[in-house]
Order: C-alpha cells, then structure tokens, then sequence
C-alpha cells in the first residue's frame, strides 16, 4: 500500500503544478498565441477537470497519510487547497472576476503541492513507512 500512497501524493504535486503552470502562464501565452488561448486554456472546462481529477487523487493520498501519521494538519491543508481550487473550478468568472478564479486556483495548487511534499517527508522519514509495518496483514 506505501507504493500506492507515494504516487498518489506524487501525482497530486504533477497535478497541482500543472494547474499552477497554467495560471501563471496564462498570460503570456493569451499575449504569444491569442487564438489557441483563448479557445483551449481560458476553457472553464480545464479548471473542471483538472478539480474533478485533483479531488480523489488528494483524498488517496491525504487518508493513508493520516492513519499513519496522525498529522491532521496535512488532512486540513489538502482539504483548504481543494476547497480553493474547487471555488474557482466551479464558481468560476460567473460568480467571481478573473483575478480572483487565478489567485484562488494558484493558491490552493500552491496548498496542494506543499501539503503534499509534506506527507512525502512525512512517509520518507517514518520508521512504519519504511519498512512497511502499518501494511502488515493489508493485501
């Protein structure tokens, strides 16, 4: 199961980067390439999946972490930065201006992406984890 747990977190910190990556480069690719930009990532339908996807990923990777490492504050920071990337995903310039779907969607990938390395290290440096204790009886 630890195998399992460390990509999850990986695949979050890939995922949350990307939407970060996307937020920041956003303006410089509307300004070099305005007709695929404007079609493809000013898309509201990426901020969607990319929320879609990075919900279950936080949650296979945040759960195990917290039965193992009872570090609650790892649970609470995936569940602010999914709050804050689901905000801006789902609400989005209907409800709130640009700026504000871009600062919420850095911030929480930027939550994301720390509370993930987090359980990382976490993992890395617990005795349990490394040898493989807490899967003992677990297929």
């Amino acid at each position: 199961m630890i195998k399992y747990k460390l990509l999850w977190d990986r695949l979050g910190i890939a995922m949350s980067v990307v939407c970060l990556v996307h937020c920041l480069m956003l303006p410089v690719v509307i300004a070099a390439l305005p007709l695929v930009a404007a079609q493809w990532f000013e898309a509201s339908t990426f901020h969607t999946a990319m929320a879609l996807a990075l919900i279950p990923i936080a949650l296979l990777a945040a759960v195990p972490g917290l039965r193992v490492h009872g570090r609650v504050s790892v649970g609470v920071a995936m569940a602010a930065g999914l709050s804050l990337l689901s905000t801006a995903a789902f609400a989005g310039e209907r409800l709130l201006s640009h700026e504000m779907v871009i600062g919420l969607t850095v911030a929480g990938g930027a939550i994301l992406v720390t509370a993930h390395t987090v359980n990382l290290v976490l993992c890395r440096t617990c005795p349990a984890c490394v040898t493989h204790e807490h899967d003992a009886g677990h297929p």
